[in-house]
């Protein structure tokens, strides 16, 4: 491909006198003494690859972390000998053609495929991968143009070039990509980069080279990035960078050995964290800087990785087999998952540690062709030359159609029920159009390095994105014109924010980079503080201080609050056993898998699970009742069986939409679960859906039909009920402008037009709000006709947290919480305004909130309500009214959930089949219920809370107010999760917000799943730990200087498709082109054969942010 470039096809060795020279595809030089035949030799510096000379003459070279072996024939002339072959530990080979004149013709693999490879003067012109026949044909994935021998023109199947220029020496001087932007490079007498740049200034560098200084014996290098900030590299004699110095002065040391191996770093807060190799070069020993170690030992054949130390002592072990795969992995408990493998060594079955098989059956490529999972269900691939699924059958049939481009990003998807989507791509690869299945069109529009600069969206709301010369975002144009504002520090961290209404947001770092201390729009302070290993160990709020204490792994075992106390115990796994919060104690029991099987509340509440092979919940039993699940071969839930008295059915469509759901009360003397005999018929709703998957109608036997029009971009403007009709209207940033519903109904307040500044509500018919410079709501007063305005007031902490509510009778509620932020308590407070008359306290799991414990006046004793959830939604409120001294209960009753398509509870039936609460709510949550209800729930939107003395919804960071469909607080993660900061969900039929921001990892992880199309009870095929690198490809590592590792785990979509879920636990401190810098911990689902870039297809998101401080 030229002087300036290499690729697979340049491999090869060059022989004379002095030895052995290998020159691999990375560019990378490896230099070997003469090898006797059948003694390997290793190179004289850099990776310790293994040179052997067979005795027919032929050369091998072998990655032994890999297991792969390259071939290299020696020709006639013995002085070079190009790459023959390469072949891994399982027998899968890629075998190299080439002509009579030593030019590549193509690579045949050991599965069929074949890449033909075109050439012309020494030089390769195209590939195409071969086809079948005349029904598929040769495809051409590329073509190469040349100037004077060098690569000039890359063309894709866009048709368009990216182009490359040289000067006369040879040295490329500029790149022009699929869009025309254009990079240039100039280089000094001695052949070094000075400087580098787009032509806009996009990332233009200026690079300054010292001569070696006498007293250090090291050189200089100065980087000046395009903002004028310069980077400082000492470099020494072996050309390994030794020490880093920032732009603001901070110095990162490294040593590193022979081998450019790193033995050690240390950063500017003077922590080191050392590392030690075998002779292999495996990684053995990493020591932090608190002195703790991790270990590890490696099979000396295979060099993979045994068994592992952590920190705190656990034992992790694995197992392979001769070829390398492995077979077991046994984690601190004892408990082992099992891997099998085909003849090609291929995965065959993964057995969990309670014995449950899925089976895969892969081709000779090893992709999968046939899964099967433990309750025997079948999903069946078809798939195209190139290896990926254009056929997908789930276990009942459904199947889903899928087209590709060339390059492998998704172009068509036809669900089974032939709703089709489609997208639409640039030269460079950026979506620039999605099509949905409703004809909607979503345009992308990019700029230099593919930065995302515009958004249009199916309604015409356009978003603008201005990105610095860095490329990090710093400004984001909303359809109104607000500006969100971004700035950075020299070192590309974000320093200060400024959002569409003008509220200021400061970040103060450490020399380390981490974050010392945030100041909020109304000037409130929060200082932080780090223990050795960077994680945070106290936060002061005006002199008041909250610490965190963790173990060796990094859980949190204790945090203290001026108001609360906080301590978890973990298993040798990790994994949450017991929670004390202010003396309330929750506990955990689990299976070998890690699964809960039982749970014990602060009141003494006992619930109970058991999974069926899949890792579904087959049955709960609950403080006072029993709940047995039954599900299709897709895992849908199909009944639901309530202490033998209740059943609840569910009907599906071939997409896993909801069609049709009933409650039956059984009759007395049921013999089994086909008796419906004597059944009475409690509810039956139907629902109907748009080709897009939105929902266009409800049909519920008592309340009638219920229509939804939509707009072009999916928000409902109209509900059509026969008793009733709201409409909604909306401005270009999808605000709500005006809403109608009957005076009948709840919130009658808010019917009317709506006003806003910026992003802030100010009037909302008859209601109207008031602010303070954090972006908060003080006062919400709702104006009447024959009296004085009732008016709600509002007092927040420096973290946005509601403290403290004044109603209009002029009752005061206070509201305390735990040290991770959740709700604790909620007390109304005496006419002396110290005294607390009612109190209720609250226990989580996690996120979820579990359990309540109300005292108030007239109760004989604390009145406790317990939810059960199942896959995050309530199924399940009992509750129990105690003596005041003793936890003997003296009354208890137990009530099913009955829920919507999204999980807000709609019903409450109590254990004889009678309904005994059930709502009815506005589009955005307003809700009322009869007067004669015999119970009672405060659950409303998923992870909502509705207060009654606030008239707020408490959605764990934030709270809700029905009536407007605002929060009344800004969004603590700014535009990462939506681009309007106040704002709910778009369409609360089918979108939910169950945290208010951003949920704990479990919580995130099972809507990235769902979003993906993974069904809730799936169980990953196969699982890995990836290194975390940069956009260059760079290993990054973490505040203690150690490897970063994601863990990945690989799904079957209910469409077919095989997805790559990612936790990236760390987060990120460089910007995305959608993102605003510095990224929070989050979750990504991906497809398979892009799991560092791709996207999939809408409702899944680019990021899915969680807090790890929830679990």
């Amino acid at each position: 491909m030229g002087p300036t470039w290499t690729c697979t096809a340049d491999e090869r060795l060059v022989i004379d006198a002095e030895g052995v020279l290998l020159l691999r595809a990375d560019g990378v030089l490896l230099s070997y003494a003469h090898p006797a035949p059948g003694v390997p030799t290793m190179p004289t510096s850099g990776v310790r690859w293994p040179l052997r000379r067979s005795t027919d003459g032929t050369y091998s070279v072998s990655d032994p972390r890999s297991g792969l072996i390259r071939t290299f024939t020696p020709e006639e002339s013995g002085a070079r000998a190009p790459l023959t072959e390469i072949r891994d530990r399982n027998g899968h080979w890629l075998v190299f053609d080439y002509d009579y004149d030593g030019a590549p013709m193509g690579i045949r693999h050991s599965a069929g495929y074949y890449l033909k490879v075109t050439t012309s003067e020494g030089r390769i012109t195209g590939l195409h991968l071969a086809g079948t026949g005349a029904e598929q044909p040769d495809v051409e994935l590329v073509r190469y143009g040349y100037t004077d021998g060098h690569l000039t023109e890359v063309v894709n199947s866009s048709g368009l070039p990216l182009r490359f220029e040289y000067d006369t020496v040879g040295r490329m001087t500029a790149w022009v990509d699929r869009n025309s932007f254009r990079y240039e490079y100039a280089y000094d007498h001695l052949d070094r980069c000075v400087t580098q740049g787009g032509t806009e200034g996009h990332l233009r560098y200026r690079y300054e080279y010292s001569d070696i200084a006498p007293d250090t014996g090291l050189r200089t290098t100065r980087a000046t990035d395009s903002l004028g900030h310069t980077t400082r590299y000492l470099v020494n004699a072996s050309t390994q960078v030794v020490a880093e110095v920032d732009p603001l002065g901070g110095v990162t040391r490294y040593s590193r050995d022979r081998y450019d191996r790193l033995l050690s770093m240390t950063d500017p807060l003077g922590r080191t964290s050392s590392f030690e190799y075998d002779e292999h070069g495996n990684l053995i020993t990493t020591t932090r800087p608190d002195g703790g170690q991790t270990l590890t030992s490696y099979d000396k054949r295979l060099n993979l990785p045994l068994v592992t130390v952590d920190v705190a002592g656990g034992v992790w072990r694995q197992q392979y087999n001769e070829a390398g795969n492995r077979t077991a992995a046994v984690d601190p408990s004892g408990a082992v998952t099992r891997y099998a493998h085909d003849q090609y060594g291929c995965l065959a079955t993964i057995t969990d540690p309670l014995g449950h098989s899925t089976k895969v059956r892969c081709d000779a490529a090893g992709l999968p062709i046939e899964v099967t999972d433990p309750c025997g269900g079948i999903t069946r691939y078809r798939r195209d030359s190139f290896g990926r699924p254009v056929a997908i059958t789930d276990p009942m049939g459904a199947l889903t159609r899928l087209t590709w481009t060339v390059e492998g990003r998704l172009a068509t998807r036809t669900d089974a029920c032939g709703g089709t989507e489609s997208w639409a791509y640039d030269g460079e690869g950026n979506m620039v159009r999605h099509t949905d299945a409703m004809g909607a069109v979503t345009t992308c529009e990019y700029g230099e390095f593919d930065q995302l600069t515009a958004r249009t969206g199916p309604d015409g709301a356009r978003y603008l994105f201005d990105h610095d010369t860095e490329l990090r975002l710093v400004k984001v144009t909303n359809p109104d014109g607000l500006a969100w504002q971004y700035s950075y520090d020299p070192r590309g961290l974000l320093s200060t924010e400024v959002d569409f209404n003008g509220r200021g947001l400061t970040y103060h770092r450490d020399a380390a980079g981490r974050l010392a201390a945030r100041v909020n729009g109304a000037g409130e302070r929060i200082d932080y503080e780090y223990d050795q290993l960077g994680v945070i160990s106290a936060k002061s709020i005006d002199g008041l201080v909250t610490t965190y204490e963790h173990d060796a792994l990094g859980h949190l075992i204790r945090a203290i609050s001026p108001t609360s106390e906080l301590t978890r115990h973990y298993d040798p796994c990790g994994r949450l056993v017991s929670e004390t919060c202010d003396g309330r104690t929750l506990t955990f029991e689990r299976d070998a898998t890690g699964r809960r099987t039982e749970r014990r509340t602060p009141s003494d509440a006992v619930s109970r699970w058991s999974y069926d092979a899949n890792g579904a919940t087959s049955q709960l039993t609950s403080p006072a009742a029993v709940l047995n699940f039954e599900r299709d071969l897709a895992g849908r839930e199909t009944s639901r069986l309530v202490s033998d008295q209740l059943v609840l059915t569910n009907t599906w469509d071939l997409t896993r939409r909801l069609l049709d759901q009933t409650v039956t009360a059984r009759a007395a003397g049921a013999l089994d679960d086909l008796d419906l005999t004597g059944d009475r018929l409690l509810r039956r709703r139907s629902y109907q859906y748009r080709p897009d998957g939105h929902l266009a109608q409800i049909h519920d036997q008592d309340q009638g039909t219920r229509r939804f029009d939509l707009d072009d971009a999916g928000r409902v403007v109209a509900v059509h009920a026969d008793d009733r009709s709201e409409r909604y209207a909306y401005d270009q940033s999808g605000r709500p402008t005006a809403a109608s519903w009957p005076a009948s109904a709840a919130a009658t307040g808010a019917l009317g037009e709506r006003a806003y500044q910026g992003t802030l509500i100010r009037r909302a018919g008859s209601l109207r709000y008031e602010y303070d410079a954090q972006g908060r709501v003080t006062l919400r007063q709702r104006v009447n006709l024959s009296r004085k305005p009732d008016t709600w007031r509002y007092t927040w902490d420096a973290e946005d947290r509601l403290i403290e509510a004044t109603t209009p009778d002029g009752q005061i509620w206070r509201y305390c919480y735990d040290p991770l932020g959740r709700r604790a308590a909620k007390q109304r407070i005496g006419p002396d305004g110290v005294s607390v008359v009612e109190q209720t306290e609250f226990t989580w799991d996690g996120s979820t909130l579990v359990e309540q414990s109300t005292h108030a006046p007239g109760l004989p004793g604390p009145h406790i309500i317990t939810w059960d959830h199942d896959h995050g939604r309530p199924v399940t409120q009992t509750e129990q009214i105690s003596a005041p001294d003793t936890q003997d209960g003296i009354d208890r009753r137990f009530f099913a959930i009955v829920t919507d398509l999204i999980g807000t509870p709609t019903e409450l039936i109590d254990e004889y089949g009678e309904s005994a609460w059930r709502s009815r709510a506005s589009l955005w949550g307003a809700t009322t219920w009869p007067k004669n209800s015999t119970t009672y729930t405060p659950l409303r939107f998923p992870g909502q809370y509705f207060d009654p003395e606030t008239r707020l919804h408490y959605n764990l960071n934030r709270f809700y107010d029905p009536e407007a469909a605002r929060y009344v607080s800004p969004d603590p993660l700014g535009l990462r999760p939506a681009p309007d900061n106040h704002a709910y969900v778009s369409n609360p039929l089918v979108s939910t917000d169950p945290l208010g921001l951003a949920p704990c990892k479990a919580e995130a992880k099972r809507q990235a799943l769902r979003d993906a199309g993974v069904a809730d009870d799936a169980v990953p095929l196969d699982e890995d730990w990836v290194p975390s690198t940069d956009r260059s490809g760079k290993q990054i590592l973490d505040e203690n200087y150690q490897p970063v590792y994601f863990h990945q785990e690989y799904y079957e979509t209910t469409s077919g498709d095989i997805i790559v879920y990612q936790d990236h636990y760390t987060g990120h401190s460089f910007g995305d082109p959608n993102g605003v810098g510095d990224q929070p911990p989050h979750v990504h689902v991906r497809p398979l054969d892009d799991p560092r870039n791709g996207v999939l297809p809408p409702p899944a998101e680019a990021h899915y942010y969680y807090d790890p401080s929830l679990g």
